[in-house]
């Protein structure tokens, strides 16, 4: 059986276009964790978590003859990851157990969160937010949103020091809550920027 654990994300994305069932496995075995892990951080649900990965896989492979990355696959994959857990977030919002689930680790259970949000419109505002950034925090902020690297892995692709990855991201984070904050009440500002940091 040929191998290809040693090809780059751009040679599997090839091979699956060719229908290629190794690359896809190779995809999903390199990628499927990470995604798990970072829609678990924004849901709070390992299940469902594992339900959104799943179905991101099946449509990767459904949709391989007309597929179009933009960017790399991590970015591709984790975006995707963010945007159906950010949907079934959407869908729950008003579930009361899904709430407090969410909000424990900032508020009392007794405080309630904002309805009605409109999670386009939130997009919008962190997309704007990101878009005011300076140049190379922007950049760092992105690999750590978009590919899920970690500070070191930051840190060595772009050589810096790991600690000027974390103040970068940090002071990314403020200015993100900054532009949400005309808004959103506090509460649902520190929720935000907990959750897609």
């Amino acid at each position: 059986m040929v191998s290809v654990t040693h090809l780059s994300d751009d040679e599997l994305l090839l091979l699956l276009k060719k229908e290629d069932k190794l690359a896809f496995s190779e995809i999903y075995n390199r990628y499927w964790e990470k995604m798990v892990s970072y829609s678990v951080r924004l849901t709070k649900s390992e299940d469902e978590s594992a339900d959104i990965v799943q179905e991101i896989f099946v449509s990767l492979w459904n949709r391989k003859l007309e597929l179009i990355v933009k960017g790399s696959l991590a970015s591709y994959l984790i975006k995707s990851t963010r945007n159906l857990s950010l949907r079934y977030i959407e869908r729950n919002i008003h579930s009361i157990d899904f709430v407090e689930k969410l909000t424990e680790f900032i508020v009392d259970k007794s405080q309630n969160i904002e309805e009605n949000i409109s999670f386009k419109e939130l997009q919008d505002k962190i997309e704007s937010g990101i878009a005011k950034l300076p140049k190379k925090m922007q950049q760092v902020y992105l690999l750590s949103r978009d590919e899920q690297l970690s500070y070191r892995e930051i840190a060595e692709k772009l050589q810096i020091a790991e600690g000027t990855v974390k103040k970068q991201i940090s002071n990314a984070l403020k200015i993100i809550s900054q532009s949400l904050n005309e808004r959103l009440s506090v509460v649902m500002s520190a929720l935000l920027i907990h959750l897609l940091r």
